[in-house]
């Protein structure tokens, strides 16, 4: 659909984490890169359709937790079913050493005792703000998810995380929740049986204006991000430090107009297969979802070996041939970015 509809939002991360002190970034101009420099300019938030689903972490938690008897209709086959989510934190800074040492706790734990039910658990930290973490998780169903949030050792996480978080008036603990993989399933509205319009989890149905504070992305379009990527070395800002060597991640979100779904979905399969097998080390992690509300949206979610890698991907032939054809199947920005 076109971006005026949904824009194609991205969010950035450095993989990994660690306890380097968090102290804000600078380039050496008395230049604040807490944030990403188009954040500096907004005192509201004005877009449509966020990159997350969910507004808190405990608002998810509840539903996973409340298990299959009743589970809502976005959430069918409870039992059998892949998900995934990416979970955004944002840590007080005097906290941000206790924060990485309870989740590398957390994430020892969680891949000991869950084994096959995760296939994939990782922290990533934000490029722009120390203090800010991306949290990606692929579960083998939300009944294995459940059996994580039920464990004691996430009940000692969470009870740690209530001194170490910002409050959520200056971050909420913002979930983006997606179905493993995509098809070519028609796109037609999701409904539980009373009429009731499921294309978004129903928290979004009640709100008239987004008025939370420091979305989940921290770019607005993928074109904006490319073009920071594409620019190089020579230009690459100060928060893109250590372009040629530095693993960082990203996750993209996609809205397509419903009629163009099988489309998107064939030229996805298509782009997949050509990044994988021409990026091959350089991208270790190259995985498309989707929503479990809305079958028109998905979630890209990726890992590259550095900045120089993705720059590759990013100026290869395939790219621009997927670029074009995606303008005249994604939404417009004012619907969704």
């Amino acid at each position: 659909v076109p971006s005026s509809e949904s824009q194609t939002y991205v969010s950035l991360y450095d993989l990994g984490f660690d306890t380097t002190p968090a102290a804000p970034k600078n380039n050496g101009n008395s230049e604040n890169l807490n944030e990403h420099p188009s954040k500096q300019r907004k005192t509201a938030d004005s877009r449509p359709a966020p990159m997350q689903n969910f507004d808190e972490l405990s608002e998810f938690m509840e539903v996973i937790q409340a298990g299959l008897e009743k589970a809502p209709a976005w959430l069918m086959d409870f039992d059998t079913k892949a998900i995934g989510i990416t979970v955004k934190f944002q840590v007080k800074p005097e906290k941000r050493d206790d924060f990485v040492q309870c989740m590398k706790r957390h994430q020892k734990t969680t891949v000991a005792e869950e084994k096959d039910g995760v296939p994939h658990f990782k922290l990533h930290t934000s490029p722009f703000n120390d203090c800010i973490f991306y949290l990606v998780e692929e579960w083998a169903s939300a009944k294995a998810l459940k059996k994580h949030f039920d464990a004691e050792y996430m009940s000692l996480l969470v009870g740690e995380l209530k001194d170490i978080l910002v409050p959520s008036s200056e971050s909420q603990t913002y979930v983006s929740l997606y179905d493993l993989g995509f098809d070519t399933t028609p796109a037609a509205p999701k409904n539980n049986g009373n009429s009731e319009n499921l294309n978004e989890h129903p928290s979004k149905q009640r709100k008239t204006a987004d008025s939370r504070p420091a979305p989940m992305q921290n770019f607005d379009e993928l074109s904006e991000f490319m073009e920071v990527i594409q620019a190089g070395l020579e230009k690459a800002p100060a928060w893109l430090m250590d372009f040629d060597t530095k693993a960082i991640g990203i996750t993209v979100k996609f809205q397509v107009k419903p009629e163009k779904r099988d489309d998107f979905v064939q030229c996805m399969k298509r782009h997949q297969k050509t990044t994988v097998a021409e990026e091959k080390d350089g991208v270790p992690h190259f995985k498309l979802h989707t929503s479990p509300f809305n079958d028109c949206i998905f979630y890209l979610v990726e890992e590259w070996a550095s900045a120089k890698a993705l720059k590759k991907h990013f100026d290869a032939e395939y790219m621009s041939l997927l670029v074009g054809e995606l303008k005249d199947i994604l939404v417009p920005s004012s619907e969704s970015q």
